[in-house]
């Protein structure tokens, strides 16, 4: 009798309590991993061609097969986009494991970067930490639909360039909101990642940065211009490669420090940047040198010290008198320590003649082994 009393108690509960049918079935959901932006078809009066790499779920049983599949769509925004692609398919179009974001040049070049992603920062589904990537002579369509050698899915390669960006320094990785800081804080300057397609060998070059000013795309570096540029803005390990007449020695940078020192004079802005650097010789060809002995080690510590300065200098000078856009970020380090003065300065007219000095200090903490 008393089991029946609570069973008669609890059935009210059961019927109060909601169930699932708002749930929605991963079987029954098209995940979004990837989305390209480009220019539409020559044949097409829309604004863009927005493409989707889509998640294609696989049983067990059916083996070795394609992982995602791209549909791509004309249209006036991305989310009328979305609808088309949605009209075309079984299952509901989700964006919460969307992890990579790929612009095309040629839409880059023409269009506001806050214009193209302005869906994007209002969407609720949407996790932030997206890789984003610019690409260079091709079609972000064509990134996507690349049968990457060593991944699945393209947008998978660019999540895991990311994970170890910190050891090259020839690239430069900059994430979704971290791109988007960078143009808000700038009027519209920042240095984004670039991506190439090596279609003969079904992979994705990460090499190299895209410079925006305005909110656009307005140059490329190449890898040696990224090394020397990221001396400046970022912390990852670098290789330096010195020459003398006949020798040839490399230097593996384990750790390094750069500082801004804002200079006030007379009312005349200018710049003192400091490098200092640890590592050690990997290298040599030609002469080989007796690295226990400390003057060679001096002597070395200012010949790589001197390779690094003109680097330096170099991304500077591309900068301030090429570009004419301070995506290295001096504007931060201004703001930052000379605020009330930064306030009275037109920063894009006074950055390209500002002096800036350059000071590097390179140590050799070990040699590796020894003959």
């Amino acid at each position: 009798m008393r089991n029946k009393l609570r069973l008669l108690c609890l059935l009210p509960l059961l019927i109060l309590t909601p169930g699932c049918w708002d749930l929605h079935d991963v079987n029954s959901t098209a995940f979004v991993l990837g989305i390209g932006i480009d220019l539409p078809s020559n044949s097409s009066s829309a604004k863009y061609k927005v493409t989707f790499q889509l998640a294609k779920p696989i049983s067990a049983h059916e083996g070795p097969t394609t992982q995602s599949f791209v549909i791509s769509k004309d249209a006036d925004s991305i989310l009328q986009a979305i609808q088309q692609a949605q009209a075309s398919l079984s299952r509901r179009i989700s964006l919460s494991h969307l992890r990579a974001v790929a612009i095309g040049e040629d839409i880059a070049r023409r269009e506001s970067f806050q214009d193209l992603i302005n869906y994007l920062l209002r969407e609720p589904d949407l996790a932030m930490q997206l890789r984003l990537v610019f690409v260079q002579n091709a079609q972000a369509r064509d990134l996507l639909s690349l049968n990457e050698k060593f991944e699945d899915r393209p947008s998978a390669a660019l999540v895991n360039m990311g994970c170890f960006s910190e050891q090259i320094s020839i690239i430069r990785t900059r994430d979704f909101l971290d791109f988007l800081s960078d143009l808000k804080g700038s009027n519209g300057t920042a240095y984004g990642s670039r991506a190439l397609l090596q279609t003969g060998e079904n992979l994705i070059l990460r090499d190299g940065a895209a410079v925006f000013k305005d909110s656009k795309l307005v140059a490329w570096l190449n890898g040696e211009e990224v090394q020397a540029a990221n001396w400046l803005v970022e912390k990852n390990q670098a290789i330096v490669v010195a020459k003398t007449e006949e020798n040839t020695y490399t230097y593996e940078v384990r750790k390094k420090d750069t500082t801004f020192k804002p200079i006030i004079n007379g009312g005349n802005p200018s710049i003192l940047v400091k490098v200092t650097s640890e590592g050690m010789v990997m290298e040599e060809y030609g002469e080989y040198l007796d690295l226990s002995d400390p003057e060679t080690i001096k002597e070395l510590e200012l010949l790589f010290a001197e390779t690094i300065a003109q680097q330096v200098k170099t991304a500077i000078q591309k900068s301030q008198k090429e570009l004419k856009a301070d995506y290295l970020g001096f504007h931060k380090a201004f703001r930052r320590h000379e605020p009330e003065a930064f306030k009275s300065l037109n920063w894009n007219e006074v950055y390209p003649t500002m002096p800036i000095e350059v000071e590097v200090e390179c140590k050799l903490k070990a040699y590796g082994l020894r003959k």
